[in-house]
């Protein structure tokens, strides 16, 4: 890990502490978010061991849930995050390229499918979000839909992933600084939602870097 990313996780690390304490936000709420800097900074490079890590931080994020009496996201990192993450690491083990994963591209007639789908996917819960009253409708059907779809696509290794994960991350970032506004001890997601954003426009380049690279291996 270069000095340069070391410097930022420390940075954002001790912000996250610094805003947790001073809006009084609950210590165990924040812990999870530290393991994810790591998670991030080595999803960010592409490297298979960040699926790893984060299999692990999805059993953190469940015990800190479960004890703070939010079952229904304890459930979510128990029964989704967490066998996502390991199927991930174990798949781009098994189809290892150095130490990220021989990536491929949806066909056309793929991306038309998934296109079409998840968009009406998206409609539908939008739909049934807005009948629900909740306050970002829009929005958090898209995240709701985006949570399941990335990690998904992430863990067949299609290059596709990295494209939705910045429209995750930027909405994501969105509804932090609108629930900041609403709740200060929310803050710190904000502060991680930046961070977020920053390691995902990193995998992306990345990822695309090791997929030309792979092509040009392939057509020697």
């Amino acid at each position: 890990m270069k000095t340069s990313k070391k410097i930022i996780i420390a940075v954002t690390g001790v912000a996250i502490l610094v805003a947790g304490i001073v809006c009084k936000q609950h210590f165990l709420l924040m812990v999870p978010l530290f393991v994810s800097l790591f998670v991030m900074s080595f999803q960010s490079e592409a490297n298979r061991i960040g699926s790893l890590i984060g299999a692990i931080n999805a059993l953190i994020y469940t015990a800190t849930y479960t004890y703070m009496g939010v079952y229904g996201s304890a459930a979510s990192s128990l029964l989704l995050s967490f066998p996502l993450q390991l199927i991930t690491f174990f798949n781009w083990k098994k189809h290892a390229y150095k130490k990220t994963v021989m990536f491929k591209k949806l066909s056309t007639r793929q991306r038309v499918i998934f296109s079409v789908s998840g968009l009406a996917l998206w409609g539908a819960l939008a739909f049934a979000f807005v009948k629900l009253e909740y306050e970002y409708a829009i929005f958090d059907s898209l995240l709701f839909l985006l949570g399941f779809v990335v990690p998904v696509l992430t863990a067949l290794a299609f290059i596709e992933y990295t494209y939705l994960w910045i429209i995750q991350a930027v909405v994501g970032l969105f509804l932090n600084v609108q629930m900041a506004f609403n709740d200060l001890s929310q803050i710190t997601y904000l502060v991680y939602g930046v961070y977020a954003l920053y390691c995902v426009v990193l995998a992306y380049k990345n990822v695309h870097k090791f997929y030309k690279e792979q092509q040009k291996a392939v057509l020697k």
